[in-house]
């Protein structure tokens, strides 16, 4: 029979559909393409059938054909790709391809994943009615239904197979349960777990192996809780689930429970995590934090045994030191010959190095011990400067040292802190620079390192002009009793103490210290503290008042050797807008005074080649009618204007270290300006009480010479006291006298200081109540708040002066002599 012709076409249709219905059953990818091919060209009644896959645009590659192939130029990867987007059936004669008899039919194809064509050769040509047409758009048809048949399971495969290499890879054991039973999965790890084989998903055998599993476990009651909750709602979620096994501890299951649900799949994923290692590692910190907290309150207790210790060694050694100092203050103000008053003043200083001593190692210990606090009270950085140099300025007169500060302009005035550790740092660092520098200065400058809203950040560099620091001791300076000399022929002493306790301040206040040192050349302590500011004070350096006008554009010059001090005094009067001259040697001051006017000028005392006194004859006697009024500075002994016969040289003395407040309120009286001058805070407003014989003051205090020491001194006062011994006592004497005044041991035997205040506070009530003002011997932070929160009205620290009783009594003064008179 010749191709084509005689064939029922309708026939062919209905028997290649129902066969390529069993075709497409198969999921053998390359089977599947061969049959289909065979069933086509058995129904197509033709000569050769191809299927051609075009990978790329240059390469087709035939994917199956029957019974025998095709000549390449057949499925030329050009021409398939020119018809793969046609939506009809190509018809190509043979002699297209070198003479080859009959004729070819493409069928084009252009599916998601699949591009390229079905070939259809007939070697006859026959012609080509509407039923052969029809069996052509079936088997068009067919072959694209097994294209993307062969696609689905290419792309299902594609996912089983990452799936099964996630899920066969990940760590963890992985479960699926149908809630029908009728399926279930195990990966391998979660089979190791089970002990099930992995080949044999059954949903029996996998419930089965995790039931055993679980009654397994050392916790099952913890268990068997948990599961109540996972089964008592279909779509309840379980995480972190854990399956506890052996004792001691051999394995450790996390395991969580999750519900699947899809339009045709219900059931559960169970995920196994091994945890052994993190429960075994949590446990061993229970026990080992239990540990720490047995450990933490054994150091508690030390740590109050020391604190306890610490206050009892500071009050036994502040008590006799108390004593020591206190009377030596009483024998000065005794008539003494000249030899008896260096022996008193040989003790005085003695007792107070002994006592600076005593309160490095209490402080160290209370750092260490973690018992320091600190206070935050607002106060002016130029007045923790001046006190400090107050404190220090009779050693540095003694060396000839200048004191020297600056404070930058956009430093705030007043910062909240604690004064007192700060004015300590500040102690100790010019106390060592005045110890290791043999002549030169000492400065404080203060600058403003970083400032974040309220948050201030200021640096504070004490530079000396000293003997230096190699660097390699750098690393010894802040260590807790060491010195850069630490050998028995050292030149200077000390504990070593000051910049380990200098450096634990600083950190304590939020920043850091640090050393630049060359030696011989000097050193640089600069340390930082975080602080806030008092808002309403925005600058050091404050234009305040109107007198200060006078000032502005006044032209002064400043005669002074020392080029530090020209520099700083300079900024500081450009700050009142005066227009300084810095001169460091009189010979250039001379030739300006000539062709200049000034306004005023102010003369260093000691000065190499003239001192101040004969710089200041020679401008006098050269400059008779220029009659500019002379400031002198002093640091020589305290030089004051009734101490020289040259008094009419200067129309001031300024001792230093100089203070601004006071340099300004002397600038504007020499220029005649009404201006107060400033408070002494230090001045004691009484000598003493002479007369006031209205006042009764009880002492407690249970030492002999502590109380010797304080009736002496109130004598001093003009006050008389009555002693008591002990708490008991004071009760004892308030029924039968009313006291307007009570100096109050804390530490007392029978009953101390603090019972005792409670039980007079309760005798008098809210009436009219004595001042009572604390005495203790200790060091500790909180001692001033314990005594204010017993009831007390002041504390005073032992050991004290009789200038430091005279400070409290002035402070009570106004209400003890109201008290008195109601009396």
């Amino acid at each position: 029979m010749i191709a084509g012709k005689n064939v029922n076409w309708l026939q062919e249709s209905v028997n290649l559909l129902a066969q390529m219905y069993v075709i497409k059953e198969g999921d053998d990818r390359v089977k599947l393409f061969n049959q289909t091919t065979r069933c086509i060209q058995k129904h197509a009644n033709a000569a050769t059938v191809a299927l051609i896959e075009l990978q790329d645009a240059v390469t087709a590659r035939n994917v199956a054909c029957y019974p025998a192939a095709l000549a390449p130029q057949v499925y030329d990867a050009y021409f398939i790709e020119s018809i793969t987007h046609k939506t009809r059936v190509i018809t190509k004669p043979g002699t297209d391809f070198n003479n080859i008899n009959g004729f070819f039919i493409y069928l084009p194809l252009n599916e998601k994943k699949f591009k390229g064509a079905l070939i259809i050769y007939y070697e006859d040509v026959f012609e080509q009615d509407d039923l052969f047409k029809q069996f052509l758009q079936y088997t068009w048809l067919a072959i694209k239904d097994v294209v993307c048949l062969i696609q689905t399971q290419f792309n299902f495969e594609r996912l089983s197979t990452r799936f099964n290499a996630i899920m066969e890879t990940t760590p963890q054991g992985i479960v699926f349960v149908d809630d029908s039973g009728k399926d279930a999965w195990a990966n391998k790890r979660a089979a190791n777990i089970l002990g099930v084989n992995n080949d044999k998903n059954e949903p029996l055998a996998i419930s089965i192996a995790m039931t055993k599993l679980r009654n397994a476990a050392v916790n099952q009651e913890d268990i068997q809780r948990e599961g109540m909750k996972l089964f008592s709602s279909p779509n309840q979620t379980l995480m972190d689930w854990r399956w506890i096994f052996g004792d001691p501890v051999s394995l450790v299951l996390s395991v969580s429970c999750t519900p699947v649900v899809s339009e045709n799949i219900h059931g559960r994923l169970w995920a196994f995590t091994d945890i052994t290692s993190l429960h075994v590692a949590n446990l061993q910190l229970t026990e080992l934090n239990l540990e720490l907290d047995e450990k933490r309150q054994i150091a508690d207790e030390q740590n109050q045994a020391k604190s306890g210790f610490l206050a009892n060694m500071s009050h036994e050694i502040r008590t006799p030191m108390n004593g020591v100092i206190g009377m030596t203050s009483l024998l000065i103000g005794t008539p003494l010959n000249h030899e008896q008053q260096d022996y008193v003043e040989t003790i005085r200083i003695s007792g107070e190095t002994l006592l600076s001593l005593i309160n490095d190692i209490l402080d160290f210990s209370k750092i260490e011990s973690g018992k320091l606090d600190l206070e935050k009270q607002p106060f002016m950085l130029n007045t923790v400067i001046e006190e400090t140099y107050d404190l220090l300025s009779l050693r540095a007169n003694e060396k000839a040292l200048d004191l020297l500060y600056y404070i930058d302009p956009n430093v705030p005035a007043e910062i909240i802190g604690d004064i007192t550790r700060v004015r300590q740092i500040l102690v100790n660092l010019v106390s060592n620079g005045i110890k290791f520098t043999p002549r030169g200065e000492i400065l404080i400058s203060i600058t403003l390192l970083n400032r974040q809203n309220a948050k201030y950040i200021i640096e504070f560099t004490v530079k000396d002009s000293g003997i230096g620091i190699p660097p390699d001791k750098f690393h010894r300076l802040f260590q807790s009793f060491s010195q850069v000399d630490s050998s028995t022929t050292r030149k200077y002493g000390g504990t070593g103490l000051g910049l380990a306790i200098s450096q634990r301040l600083v950190e304590a206040m939020g920043g850091k210290i640090r050393v630049e040192s060359e030696f011989g050349q000097g050193s640089s302590f600069i340390f930082t503290i975080e602080v806030e500011a008092n808002s309403s004070v925005k600058q050091f350096y404050k234009k305040s008042s109107l007198n200060e006008v006078i000032l502005q554009n006044k032209r002064i010059f400043i005669l002074d050797d020392n080029l530090t001090n020209l520099r700083i005094l300079k900024k500081q009067f450009e700050v009142w807008e005066m227009d300084a001259q810095i001169y460091p040697h009189y010979q250039p001051l001379i030739e300006a005074i000539e062709s200049q006017h000034f306004d005023l000028g102010i003369i260093d005392m000691l000065m190499p080649d003239k001192d101040g006194l004969e710089v200041a004859r020679l401008i006098k006697t050269k400059f008779p009618d220029k009659n500019i009024p002379l400031i002198l500075f002093s640091s020589a002994g305290f030089v004051t204007l009734n101490q020289t016969e040259d008094k009419n040289l200067f129309a001031a003395v300024l001792n230093k270290p100089v203070k601004y407040e006071y340099i300004r309120h002397t600038l504007l009286n020499v220029l005649n300006v009404d201006s107060q001058q400033p408070e002494n805070t230090g001045k004691i407003v009484q000598e003493t009480y002479s007369g006031v014989t209205s006042i009764n003051v009880l002492v407690a205090e249970d030492n002999d010479i502590n109380q010797k020491l304080v009736r002496r001194s109130l004598e001093k006062l003009g006050l008389l006291s009555d002693i008591v011994f002990n708490g008991i006592e004071v009760l004892q004497a308030i029924e039968h006298k009313h006291y307007d005044l009570i100096f109050m041991d804390v530490q007392m035997p029978e009953m101390d200081g603090y019972e005792a205040t409670r039980k007079v506070l309760e005798r008098y009530g809210s009436g009219n109540k004595p001042v009572i003002i604390a005495m203790t011997a200790n060091a500790l932070t909180g001692d001033k708040e314990k005594a204010i929160s017993e009831g007390m009205d002041d504390y005073i620290s032992k050991p004290f002066k009789i200038t430091d009783l005279k400070e409290k009594i002035d402070k009570w003064f106004p209400h003890l002599t109201k008290e008195a008179t109601v009396n």
